[in-house]
């Protein structure tokens, strides 16, 4: 693995912050996979430490899997020059410990999870440089949030919008960005937005209109945009084979995830775009396995096996199915802010984590009923997890074909 980046693990380590993703848990991941066996080089850019070109001449096959590290821009009055920063870089220089000044006021342009990511992270750093220097006063740090979306519309995740109501994060709804105020010297002193009369049209496109006498001023000293991401693969030279459109998109086969170019694959963020975790993990399990065909000419084939297996004495305890969720328990606001590495949920304690586990409904669990031993018990219809049977009078089938032969049979 050839890693541009000091610690390895990519976006989960650069681009997710700390009191979301501990880093001991990262850390304790990448040692499995070099244990494993696979060598790990860190600090090395391809295109300058390494040709791609030695690259495709050195090994039998390439996956590229450099995610979406690249902050979208915005064309703006304004937007060039000093205190306006891109999201994903910006989250990045505080993974490196080297966060830029942010001034009192900081207003994030974006409604997705990135721009909270982006936001709360913000407000976490001018908590903790303030604790540095003196007792914080509640008007040191200002964070606001300014996205195109309604509440509804929003992109991100409830709990990261509840999370970073509780910490103070500042929602300004149905705005979006027209122009970057700069003083004479060059200093942002706020950014000028729009009102928007719609985000998505009839056939739910992003589609966004904006009515050009309605603006609003938010005061800042920095502003940081979190408006997308984009894949950086300025390191593909022309001659690699691998086409890359005028969008910066690679074209892949979707069903191998292979290249233009027959020995290059691609993975995550950089194939399919900013997705979660997740399936940049499955993404690269799909790549991997198209590198094995592609090298030993073999398939590698997921199968499941079904069994049935009778639970002698199944019994649930009474009214289990009526329990509410437990809320994951988390830090208190206070603690959050005082430590910007502070993880923000605690996890259940044993008895907690027991009891929502009650809550399992079991519907691997199947109870297998007779036919032709029905009694109208019902109980198939109170087990079934997909609500696809209900008991109804039999007169209300009289309409359907063939049923006055099986009334009689």
């Amino acid at each position: 693995v050839f890693e541009i980046e000091p610690t390895p693990a990519g976006m989960l380590y650069y681009g997710v912050p700390a009191y979301r993703l501990p880093r001991d848990l990262i850390a304790a991941e990448v040692k499995l996979i070099e244990a494993m066996g696979v060598e790990i080089r860190c600090s090395t850019e391809v295109g300058k430490d390494i040709s791609f070109d030695t690259l495709t001449k050195d090994f039998a096959a390439i996956v590229i899997a450099v995610g979406a590290k690249r902050s979208r821009e915005l064309k703006m009055e304004g937007v060039l020059g000093p205190g306006v920063l891109g999201g994903v870089d910006f989250l990045r220089d505080v993974a490196l410990g080297s966060p830029p000044a942010l001034g009192k006021r900081v207003v994030v342009i974006g409604g997705g999870n990135v721009a909270y990511d982006v936001a709360r992270t913000s407000l976490r750093q001018s908590y903790f440089d303030t604790a540095r220097s003196a007792a914080r006063l509640r008007d040191v740090a200002q964070v606001h949030l300014a996205c195109l979306e309604s509440r509804e519309e929003m992109p991100a995740d409830d709990v990261e919008v509840h999370e970073g109501d509780e910490e103070g994060i500042a929602r300004h709804h149905r705005l979006g960005p027209n122009r970057i105020l700069r003083n004479d010297d060059g200093k942002v002193i706020g950014v000028e937005l729009k009102r928007v009369l719609q985000v998505f049209d009839e056939a739910g496109r992003f589609s966004p209109i904006f009515d050009d006498d309605d603006r609003v001023v938010l005061e800042a000293d920095t502003v940081i945009l979190a408006v997308g991401q984009t894949a950086d693969l300025r390191f593909v030279p022309a001659e690699a084979g691998v086409e890359i459109n005028e969008r910066g998109i690679m074209r892949l086969d979707a069903s191998t995830l292979a290249t233009t170019n027959p020995k290059v694959f691609a993975a995550g963020d950089v194939a399919h775009g900013p997705r979660l975790m997740i399936d940049a993990i499955a993404s690269g399990k799909k790549a991997a396995r198209s590198v094995f065909h592609f090298l030993t000419g073999a398939q590698l084939e997921i199968t499941a096996t079904q069994m049935h297996v009778p639970i002698e004495g199944y019994l649930r305890e009474k009214d289990y199915e009526k329990r509410p969720r437990a809320a994951i328990p988390a830090a208190s606001v206070e603690e959050r802010l005082k430590d910007p590495d502070a993880l923000v949920e605690k996890g259940y304690g044993a008895t907690e984590a027991q009891c929502e586990a009650g809550r399992c409904f079991d519907c691997g669990v199947n109870t297998i009923f007779d036919g032709a031993k029905c009694v109208l018990c019902g109980g198939c219809v109170d087990v079934c997890p997909t609500l696809c049977l209900k008991l109804v009078p039999a007169d209300s089938l009289a309409s359907f074909e063939g049923f006055a032969e099986l009334a009689e049979a």
